[in-house]
């Protein structure tokens, strides 16, 4: 298929810390961005990173020893963020940022909360101020001695360098991270877990059928309060995440605070292998397909969906709900080729801007499955990057009606570096708007009809926003004739 040799490219979500918005599929158990148990993040399609000519290494003028410069991942990333990133950076910017991460961390080894020697007067002339930095990153790393190790030190700088371009669509991330990341895009994530997913919030906001958390009787809406015993109050999901996490076979108990309940409930429950379809289809009543992308696979993945339109076109269904709730985004490439059997040819997905070839507009170019049905799209706060282009598309193309509430509002392109030492780095290399040109990113997409969660429903098995779709689909399925409900 020609189409999936296209330049692939990444959206993500954007996590508060390090994944926006991402609600973390808990319980080592989930995905990215809908991470599985936490992965992150997302994310998306992979662009093979350039290979950067390394540069040559600053002359060392500290008179320290090797052992006080940094390891190749800082100037790996100072390269790959002022050659790729989408608006061109200062260099004394990234390099300032740098020092951010360097005196955060000098803080939280309790050495003082400021760069030793003072931060340099950085000149604009990127191979200066590259020499200049490698000088106070000496001194830096002098004062911290076995307090942290060099890696701690470059990768703490590292971070602060993305965190610096202030874009959400930048940040760095862990060995563990990146990697999950990857995993996640590939459609191969299988961890040890109980098989939930929960917001940032920690309540969690779905249960994987057949699992451990589902067997015992963990509901949707439920608040984790502890695992084992320990507090989580403060905790990101993605720390949350790894606590619950386990090898296969062994028991995990989850303290959870449920509405209408007075006291706290523990669970114990054994983790198993849990392993989650980036997608999922099936047919309701009434004929209604309903299609749920909790996040958008690497191309790869794609004949899970093209299964799924096949039954449905088989089945004749009289409409489709798509379900795009908690998806944070992932392989543009993948939901290119969505849209494009979804909405009819020529019609524009949406505009992207990047350095070094302006603005354009990207269109559906075939495929479309010629199935004239009514589409209700469902979104809410966790919808980000991928899923809130497709959404807006849908909508914007009069295809789709979207119900919920507000998307994330994460909507840029990034592509994912490998760093040397395995850690990587999202790099925002483009700037997205919708078809029509309206800004997505840090707005979000307002839904056709506003449709609050109700967690008291759902926990009593009722989801008040996927009635509502079912509502409006079969009302319009109703009213059209035979010849209009099918091929």
């Amino acid at each position: 298929m020609p189409r999936i040799a296209r330049l692939l490219t990444l959206i993500c979500l954007l996590t508060l810390g390090s994944t926006l918005a991402q609600p973390n599929l808990a319980g080592a158990t989930a995905l990215p961005g809908l991470s599985p148990a936490l992965a992150p993040t997302p994310l998306s399609t992979l662009l093979a990173p350039d290979q950067l000519a390394p540069e040559q290494e600053p002359a060392d003028q500290s008179g320290g020893s090797n052992d006080t410069r940094p390891g190749p991942i800082v100037q790996q990333a100072f390269g790959l963020l002022m050659d790729h990133f989408v608006t061109p950076p200062d260099a004394d910017e990234v390099l300032n940022g740098g020092l951010d991460g360097a005196q955060d961390l000098l803080a939280s080894k309790d050495l003082g909360n400021e760069i030793p020697g003072g931060r340099p007067s950085f000149t604009g002339e990127r191979r200066k101020d590259l020499d200049l930095f490698f000088q106070v990153y000496a001194r830096v790393a002098q004062k911290l001695g076995n307090k942290a190790t060099h890696d701690q030190l470059d990768r703490a700088i590292v971070d602060g360098m993305a965190k610096s371009l202030h874009e959400q669509h930048t940040y760095y991330m862990s060995p563990d991270e990146f990697s999950r990341q990857q995993s996640d895009l590939q459609n191969r994530t299988k961890y040890a877990g109980v098989g939930i997913a929960m917001s940032q919030s920690l309540i969690i906001t779905d249960v994987f059928e057949g699992s451990p958390a589902e067997g015992a009787g963990i509901l949707p809406g439920d608040r984790l309060l502890a695992v084992n015993g320990e507090p989580i109050e403060g905790l990101s999901p993605t720390e949350t995440s790894d606590k619950v996490r386990g090898e296969a076979g062994t028991p995990v108990t989850l303290k959870i605070q449920r509405e209408g309940v007075p006291d706290p409930i523990e669970k114990t429950m054994t983790r198993a292998t849990i392993a989650i379809q980036w997608l999922r289809a099936k047919i309701l009543d009434d004929g209604i397909g309903y299609l749920q992308i909790r996040t958008f696979a690497n191309p790869e993945g794609l004949p899970l969906f093209n299964q799924a339109i096949q039954k449905f076109l088989d089945a004749n269904v009289k409409a489709l709900v798509i379900d795009l709730r908690n998806n944070s985004g992932g392989a543009v490439a993948t939901g290119q080729e969505i849209a494009s059997r979804l909405i009819p040819d020529d019609r524009p997905l949406y505009r992207q801007v990047d350095r070094r070839r302006g603005e354009r507009t990207v269109s559906t170019w075939g495929d479309y499955w010629n199935h004239d049905v009514p589409i209700a799209v469902l979104t809410n706060e966790n919808s980000a990057s991928m899923s809130e282009i497709l959404a807006s598309a849908l909508q914007e193309n009069g295809i789709g009606k979207v119900f919920g509430v507000k998307t994330a509002g994460a909507v840029a392109a990034g592509v994912p570096y490998p760093l040397v030492d395995g850690s990587g780095l999202l790099v925002t290399v483009q700037v997205i708007t919708s078809g029509q040109g309206k800004v997505l990113n840090e707005v979000g997409l307002d839904p056709d009809e506003v449709i609050p969660l109700d967690t008291e429903q759902l926990r009593q098995g009722k989801d008040n926003q996927l009635d509502a779709a079912l509502t409006y689909v079969r009302e319009q399925a109703s009213q059209r004739s035979p010849a209009h409900a099918g091929v």
